[in-house]
């Protein structure tokens, strides 16, 4: 996999991120400025990491509206590992149908027309950008279901039901058939996630969902695993998606009664932002249930500080809410997510929800580009890459970048399938770094360090492995993933570090 850098540009399509404004305290700041700590990388190891991705829950629908080379333009952004993002899953979302669901974005089409009869011509939308993904040799394609067809739920929809017991045995085969058609097609699912936030019916039906009960969480686990077992498919299940760190208290009620071999990982999202604590108590307790299988954090977007006087800090605490920022601030809030994820819970996998969103809220991109790189508060941070929403009218089809795009690529390249986390031990508490093992050998592969802070910041790195770093790249207000030069002395790796940025170096 090549790790050169790009800064990403297509013209008359893609529109740059040009220095943003941050909400900066400078003068009260200056006097820190140029602050030096240390992080030491040790030789303990911990979990291999298989995959960094985005899903494409929902966008597809908007996106089959926009003109081919715009579609073929957001592949190459997502999937190409050179010039755009590089994701290393990518999660294509089966459709229900959208039966009841008031949104026309969030109601996919289904292949599904009856038991054993399908039509695989549906969804255009999403295959599209499944078969993209393929064809860009995505190393991970996972398959997620937010609902069952309307015939295996409660009220004969795609929300505000529950999963009909009697038919788990027909959803699994249909969530085999499916599998198997695209198999047929050289398109390898590498997972299937059967249930998504099972704890909500999602009544409110502005998307699909379906309850799945605990006590059906494990029967629909076995069986699927099984089904696919029969077919000679490579597909493993993963399960179950909780939506935050209380739901997944259910996980003792059903974890322990799903069979040795048959989960490939234990999902699970954060939006209740829990603690470092929290997370480490969830990562071990499912750890424990299943027999030593790691937890996979599978979605997260949508926050904000919970305290409005902490608005220009990557490191406040967050609650779910609405805010769209596309600044460095929002960027390095979802690397400490991942940072916490893999250390505290050694979660082996981390995804973000959604890949694309048009949630610009107030700003109108069409007639003030400007608002695309500012913040405001009735907006949502749910995409990597937005869309004007009125596209259908106005004929705006330029995207914009958030930061999050191009911080995202610096674990995507980091982090190859199979990397293995080494522990850094570190005091500093306003800096946040992640060391990698490449998959193949026991050899330092790279090293993520992020300065989460409103003022320059020195970074002094040593220990296991550290060699002269073969490329690095920074990200910043100004830049994004800007390869830029780094030595070593007298066994140390010294990052002088401007304010809010992150840096991806390779050994």
């Amino acid at each position: 996999m090549s790790l050169a850098g790009h800064r990403v540009k297509h013209e008359g399509t893609i529109l740059i991120l040009r220095k943003l404004p941050q909400m900066l305290l400078i003068g009260l700041l200056s006097s820190l400025a140029g602050t030096a700590f240390s992080a030491v990388i040790t030789s303990t190891t911990s979990q291999a990491i298989h995959g960094i991705g985005a899903s494409g829950g929902w966008w597809p629908n908007d996106l089959y509206l926009f003109p081919e080379s715009s579609q073929e333009e957001i592949a190459r952004l997502l999937f190409d590992s050179d010039t755009g993002l590089g994701l290393t899953d990518y999660r294509y979302n089966l459709g229900g149908g959208g039966v009841g669901v008031t949104t026309f974005a969030r109601a996919p089409e289904t292949p599904y027309v009856s038991d054993g009869v399908y039509n695989f011509s549906a969804d255009p939308q999403g295959t599209y950008f499944l078969r993209a993904g393929a064809q860009y040799e995505v190393p991970i394609i996972t398959l997620f279901v937010n609902s069952a067809p309307t015939t295996m739920t409660s009220n004969s929809q795609n929300c505000g039901g529950t999963l009909i017991t009697d038919r788990i045995p027909a959803y699994a085969q249909y969530l085999t058939d499916v599998i198997s058609y695209w198999y047929s097609q050289n398109i390898t699912f590498s997972y299937v996630s059967v249930m998504n936030e099972p704890d909500d019916s999602f009544g409110s039906c502005s998307q699909e969902g379906m309850q799945v009960t605990p006590s059906q969480r494990a029967q629909v686990v076995n069986t699927v695993a099984t089904a696919l077992t029969n077919a000679s498919l490579p597909t493993k299940v993963i399960a179950d998606e909780s939506s935050s760190v209380s739901n997944f208290a259910a996980a003792p009620s059903w974890l322990p009664d799903v069979k040795q071999g048959n989960i490939a990982g234990i999902a699970h999202h954060d939006y209740g932002f829990g603690t470092d604590s929290q997370l480490t108590s969830l990562g071990a307790t499912a750890r424990n249930l299943s027999g030593g299988v790691y937890s996979w954090f599978t979605e997260i977007c949508c926050w904000v500080e919970s305290d409005s006087s902490a608005a220009s800090d990557p490191l406040a605490t967050l609650t779910y809410g609405s805010s769209y920022d596309p600044t460095m601030v929002s960027a390095l809030r979802m690397g400490n997510l991942i940072w916490q994820s893999l250390t505290q819970a050694e979660d082996a996998h981390w995804d973000f929800w959604t890949a694309l969103s048009s949630e610009y809220g107030s700003c109108t991109p069409a007639t003030n580009t400007s608002c695309a790189y500012e913040r405001n508060y009735d907006g949502w941070d749910d995409g990597l890459i937005y869309y004007d929403p009125d596209y259908a009218t106005n004929d705006n089809y330029n995207f914009t970048l958030s930061k999050r795009f191009p911080v995202l690529k610096h674990f995507t390249q980091a982090i190859p399938i199979g990397a293995v986390r080494v522990n850094v031990s570190s005091v500093e508490t306003n800096w946040r770094v992640l060391a990698f093992n490449s998959p193949s050998t026991s050899q330092l592969f790279s090293v993520v360090a992020m300065n989460a802070q409103n003022i320059t910041s020195t970074l002094t790195l040593s220990g296991s492995g550290l060699g002269a770093p073969s490329e690095a790249y920074m990200t910043d207000p100004s830049s994004d993933y800007t390869s830029v030069q780094l030595s070593v002395a007298n066994g140390s790796l010294v990052i002088d570090a401007p304010a809010l940025s992150i840096y991806t170096i390779f050994f």
